[in-house]
C-alpha cells in the first residue's frame, strides 16, 4: 500500500502529531512498507486471521 506524503500529513493531524517537513518522506516509506507487510501477511493467512484472538493488552504490576 502506497502512503503519500499528504497521507501522512492527514493522519498525523487527527492525531495531532507534529512531524518535520524534513521527516515526512521516511514516515511515508516505513507506513508503506509496513501496510504492504501486513497486507502480503493477510493474503497468507486469509480467514485464519479472524481466527484468533488478538494479544492481550499487558498492564504494568507497579501501582501508580
Amino acid at each position: 500500500m502506497k502512503v503519500t506524503l499528504d497521507d501522512v500529513r492527514t493522519l498525523a493531524r487527527l492525531q495531532q502529531l507534529q512531524i518535520p517537513d524534513n521527516e515526512l518522506e521516511n514516515v511515508a516509506t516505513r507506513l508503506s512498507t509496513w501496510l504492504t507487510a501486513m497486507e502480503q501477511i493477510e493474503a497468507e493467512l486469509g480467514e485464519a486471521m479472524n481466527n484468533v484472538d488478538p494479544i492481550p493488552p499487558v498492564f504494568p504490576r507497579e501501582e501508580y
